[in-house]
């Protein structure tokens, strides 16, 4: 697989891209926008439904968004294939599913922004089916992605690094986004093994 930015195809970091420039975006919109947009339980009761996805491209700040942003570049650096035309259409299903995660199984999360949830689902839609194919390097990078929200879930999240990003760490939603990933991943790598038998 290649990986530097020089040799991967222009398509991937021009959505790559284009989606870090909505989080920039966004995150300009100040306090306003985030409060608007943000996951909040209180208005998802009153019917505000659409907040189960837009919760995730608003942020606790800059520090968090830049993070985010580096994220998804990375992301698109170690899996470029994955940010295709359907890379937005991945992002909006794992958002809503980590939202509605979220709503029904979390209901001590009153409200969250970030997109730290999706963008575990998206490394491990991106790297598993090039570490099956022996890519030493996206199985590394899968394996730390693992020990890192293991070691907040378990260990929770260190002070310095809620301090840095300015709130409370929800590793709750990283796991929902890494297994809505590992789902996602599985299920196409089935469906192309029924495909290729028939």
């Amino acid at each position: 697989m290649i990986r530097n930015t020089m040799n991967t195809p222009r398509r991937a970091w021009f959505h790559a891209l284009a989606f870090a420039a909505v989080l920039f975006l966004l995150q300009a919109g100040g306090d306003g926008v985030r409060t608007a947009l943000r996951f909040s339980r209180q208005a998802l009761g009153q019917g505000e439904w659409w907040r189960l996805l837009s919760g995730h491209v608003v942020h606790l700040g800059w520090t968090h968004t830049l993070l985010n942003i580096a994220g998804v570049l990375l992301c698109c650096a170690l899996a470029p294939w994955l940010f295709n035309s359907r890379v937005w259409f991945r992002i909006v299903a794992l958002a809503l599913g980590v939202g509605m995660l979220l709503w029904w199984l979390s209901p001590g999360v009153s409200l969250y922004v970030g997109f730290s949830g999706v963008l575990y689902g998206l490394l491990v839609l991106g790297l598993l089916p090039q570490a099956r194919h022996g890519d030493g390097l996206s199985a590394l990078a899968l394996l730390a992605t693992v020990l890192w929200m293991a070691w907040q879930w378990l260990a929770g999240p260190s002070s310095a690094e809620e301090k840095l990003i300015g709130g409370h760490i929800i590793g709750i939603a990283h796991i929902y986004g890494f297994t809505l990933g590992l789902i996602g991943a599985v299920s196409a790598l089935m469906w192309r093994r029924r495909v290729e038998s028939h």
